[in-house]
């Protein structure tokens, strides 16, 4: 897919690292993700878990992913106004130092004895608004310390930290759900904020803020947002594939819980070990795309990592071995590292310097779509079973795409 033959791939991809990671302030707010993400992967694990255990149904743990992503749909337009006209630095303090307090609150609700479901979902809550509030500000301020020269290089390694913790995270969970219960799970989840607050504290001097004072209310530049975003064909497409793949293709993740247990007959340690696996085709996918020198079609490339999914999700779904499961997560999440990816830097790079917060914002609320997408999949395999719910929403997935994701591919140089 690159017009750069493997070999100077493999000889370029130090050079390709060293040019983003040899900035210090990068580095840290490398460092600072890398702790905020294995937090968030540890917490994708722990809810739906819980869920299933406290309520023994599908449709509750649906319930349960529904309440921790709602804030990502509903808040996501205007934190990324936010992101434009507030400090970014200050706002990052701010979701780091939410993360540590409700790490600690439900450390204290499971510890005393009073860790029942709505408890949980309530402050499960809180970590969905600080991470609809942190996405924006995050890839911004990203943006602010690289330029656009290097945004896919930095982005593809922002995604290698989220899939290095996309594979520890989840073991840890897993083990530590096993072996110790949710409170002490749920005091490491704050101790990697608090890890993360840490190393950020001194750069947001250097992340900047707003260019100038906003001179529109935020409902004017909102649908002024959408409006800009809609005119261009390749960010239209990005983001109505990023609602399909959300509503459709990611809640399998949260069905996991329920495969691994009733489909499977294995414990939490198995279930961490799944997504830990999807977590590392993930990373090969992001360090393979940061490794890259020269040209890469980041249109096709994305088109094509989301057409592949579907059909690697209905290879999943008719498995019953464990470790046959594995290496067909792997490879699942190579694709979605392509997506996920290709999805920011599309957007990064086609949106004006003024507004690339809100054209972020906007990509978070199509983000956020998915807790439709998590109610009707726990719906659908309270009635048909896990297996059968995830193989038609895989199907569904791939007929909606197809229209929207070919352009993109026959593009060729996007």
């Amino acid at each position: 897919m690159s017009s750069v033959a493997p070999p100077a791939a493999a000889l370029a991809a130090p050079s390709a690292f060293a040019s983003v990671l040899r900035e210090r302030p990068y580095r840290r707010l490398w460092v600072s993700g890398l702790c905020i993400n294995g937090a968030r992967w540890m917490d994708l694990v722990l809810p739906g878990w819980l869920a299933f255990q406290l309520t023994d149904s599908p449709f509750m743990v649906g319930l349960a992913a529904f309440a921790r992503s709602a804030p990502m749909m509903v808040l996501g337009p205007f934190t990324g106004i936010l992101a434009d006209r507030m400090h970014r630095g200050r706002v990052l303090i701010f979701t780091q130092s939410l993360g540590v307090v409700t790490g600690l609150a439900l450390a204290a609700v499971f510890a005393t004895g009073r860790g029942g479901f709505w408890p949980l979902v309530g402050l499960e809550m809180l970590f969905g608004a600080l991470w609809a509030i942190d996405f924006p500000a995050r890839r911004t301020a990203l943006y602010a310390l690289v330029g656009s020269r290097r945004v896919a290089t930095a982005i593809s390694l922002e995604t290698v930290s989220m899939q290095v913790a996309k594979m520890i995270g989840p073991v840890l969970a897993g083990i530590g759900l096993a072996r110790l219960g949710p409170a002490p799970c749920y005091i490491a989840v704050a101790a990697l904020y608090a890890l993360g607050l840490l190393v950020f504290i001194g750069l947001p001097a250097r992340i900047g803020g707003p260019t100038g004072r906003a001179t529109t209310s935020m409902a004017a530049s909102l649908g002024e947002g959408v409006r800009e975003a809609w005119r261009e064909p390749t960010v239209r497409a990005v983001l109505m594939i990023t609602v399909l793949m959300n509503v459709l293709f990611f809640p399998y993740q949260h069905m996991l819980p329920v495969f691994a247990r009733e489909v499977l007959r294995v414990g939490p340690e198995w279930l961490g070990a799944l997504v830990a696996a999807d977590g590392l085709g993930a990373l090969l996918g992001a360090l393979a795309i940061a490794s890259r020198r020269g040209f890469l079609p980041h249109g096709r490339l994305f088109a094509l990592s989301v057409l592949v999914a579907p059909f690697l999700l209905l290879a999943f779904t008719s498995l019953r071995w464990p470790w046959a499961c594995l290496p067909v997560l792997v490879v699942v999440g190579a694709a979605e590292s392509g997506f996920a990816a290709m999805q920011s830097t599309l957007v990064l790079l086609s949106a004006p310097e003024a507004s690339r917060g809100r054209a972020m914002g906007i990509l978070s609320a199509c983000i956020g779509t998915q807790p439709a997408g998590t109610l009707w999949i726990g719906f659908l395999a309270t009635g048909i079973g896990v297996p059968a719910a995830m193989a038609i929403n895989g199907m569904a997935a791939l007929v909606a795409m197809l229209p929207v994701a070919w352009p993109l591919v026959r593009r060729g140089r996007v």
